[in-house]
């Protein structure tokens, strides 16, 4: 997640130079749901054994409303597609979540 964060951050930053501006967080997608609330709740924090650093740049950026962490299932996650290997049907399915056609097969 911190990865990503700090992705998200640098894009709008570039962006803001560009004269882009954003009035919304930037959602960023997580199917762990215990890396949510440890996000959202210090909490939850102390009951960890090994906490890096990346957690608190999220958190910062959490508490800013530069991103907001929605929970999403691992069955929608879009980005398999590009990572795992697929039957076929769920193939059609994730590329029906990108808008792409497939070309009819003969």
């Amino acid at each position: 997640m911190s990865s990503t964060t700090k992705e998200i951050v640098w894009l709008r930053w570039l962006l803001v130079d560009m004269r882009v501006f954003f009035s919304h967080p930037t959602p960023m997608y997580c199917d762990n749901q215990s890396s949510i609330q440890i996000t959202h709740n210090s909490v939850f924090h102390e009951r960890t054994k090994h906490i890096e650093i990346d957690y608190h740049l999220t958190c910062h950026h959490l508490k800013h409303d530069i991103i907001t962490l929605p929970f999403v299932p691992s069955s929608l996650q879009i980005a398999d597609l590009l990572t795992k290997a697929h039957s076929i049907s769920r193939f059609r399915f994730l590329l029906g979540k990108l808008s792409m056609l497939i070309a009819a097969a003969s």
